[in-house]
């Protein structure tokens, strides 16, 4: 590899600012509606330099308007300007549209990213590389996954070793705490890989711990425990399908509330009706004394009993016998779930893992389906006989 030269480096840069004073010298940068001048060229070159792509501009603003922006790209390691003009509808190349999914259209036009890694075939061999679309010009932005480096730490937020292998794979994460400028507040943000700016963009958002969940409101202590990581214990959740009531374990996880059903105290115990006051005893995790609870066999018997939120109900018969746990009352009915804080942005977190890459004559395809889908011929199944009945 080419040891960096950090001499022709800026003398490459100077000579391409010279070359863009030449060619920019009618032009304008175009920001929402309004012509604005463009600026410092060494800037400009340097960003170019960098494999971005320049502001949106309209060469001829004062004649035939010709709008778009510029890009440096590569010939046999020679530079060259190459003008991306804006187009009316998005154009996506023929090499690289085979490889995207409905649900990838769909990302690009809603969030700008795939928000996934997509293997391109490049002269036969599987290349990852993220993808965004340009909004301002209606094209296609790709950057190699080999140009994405990702530190420790973003604005003074220490990484997780999931957090970088989400970002490496194109989803998008969640960060809180990011460094406010100049003494201003911390923030949080949705961070993602954005193949336009060649790095990381950041979507500022709001955590906000609702007032009340799944019809039980949630006090100023239960909503300070959510904001500072801790899991809240929350009483006769409503579920949504079946109208049900349910206890769960609630923990604020990467932009979701986290909800995690758990054993709650029993209204009715093997024949015996529970207080109020008995269950909240249990909740607050104490033992209570129940007399007169009825066994399989139709026994009456006396036990304390205690409530764990995994185990279940345990009982102890204070005979010198070992302790005895009834998992089975009462039936958790709901499964974990969870609730997104963020409705409106591309955020998951959930690791999606790229799909396998197989060759075939040349073409990349994302698994055995797709590469049944994609041949030119698939041979059709012939029945063994007319009565022969589908499955």
């Amino acid at each position: 590899m080419a040891q960096f030269n950090e001499k022709e480096h800026l003398q490459n840069i100077t000579l391409l600012a010279e070359e863009l004073a030449k060619i920019l010298k009618n032009s304008m940068v175009i920001v929402g509606k309004e012509y604005r001048e463009i600026g410092d060229l060494t800037t400009l070159a340097k960003n170019l330099v960098a494999g971005k792509r320049s502001p949106l501009l309209d060469l001829n603003p004062n004649e035939d308007s010709k709008k778009g922006k510029y890009l440096l790209t590569y010939t046999d390691q020679k530079p060259h300007l190459h003008f991306i003009e804006r187009q009316e509808m998005l154009q996506i190349p023929t090499a690289l549209k085979q490889f995207l999914t409905t649900e990838d259209m769909e990302n690009m036009q809603k969030y700008g990213n795939v928000n996934r890694v997509i293997y391109v075939d490049v002269n036969g061999v599987a290349t990852p590389k993220y993808i965004s679309l340009d909004k301002e010009t209606n094209t296609i932005a790709t950057m190699s996954t080999a140009k994405l480096s990702i530190g420790d730490k973003i604005l003074g937020v220490e990484l997780t070793q999931e957090q970088k292998d989400n970002l490496k794979q194109g989803n998008p994460i969640l960060v809180k705490g990011l460094s406010g400028k100049d003494g201003a507040e911390n923030w949080d943000a949705v961070v993602s890989v954005d193949a336009l700016s060649k790095g990381l963009s950041f979507k500022k958002v709001d955590l906000t711990i609702p007032k009340e969940l799944l019809g039980v409101a949630l006090n100023q202590e239960q909503q300070q425990k959510l904001k500072n990581g801790e899991q809240v214990v929350v009483y006769d959740l409503v579920s949504k399908n079946t109208d049900n009531q349910f206890s769960a374990l609630v923990s604020l996880n990467e932009g979701h509330l986290e909800i995690k059903p758990v054993t709650d105290a029993p209204k009715k115990l093997l024949g015996l009706e529970l207080s109020n006051e008995q269950r909240d005893q249990l909740r607050a995790g104490e033992s209570v004394f129940l007399s007169g609870l009825t066994s399989k066999m139709g026994k009456l018997f006396d036990a304390s009993i205690s409530l764990n939120t995994e185990n279940g109900i345990t009982f102890d018969f204070n005979n010198g016998k070992p302790k005895q746990a009834l998992k089975a009352e009462p039936n958790l009915k709901e499964t974990n779930f969870k609730i997104p804080l963020l409705e409106d942005s591309a955020y998951t977190g959930n690791l999606k893992r790229t799909p396998k890459v197989v060759f075939d004559k040349q073409k990349v395809v994302e698994n055995a389906v797709d590469k049944a889908k994609k041949s030119h011929y698939v041979e059709p199944i012939k029945p063994k006989s007319k009565k022969t009945a589908l499955a």
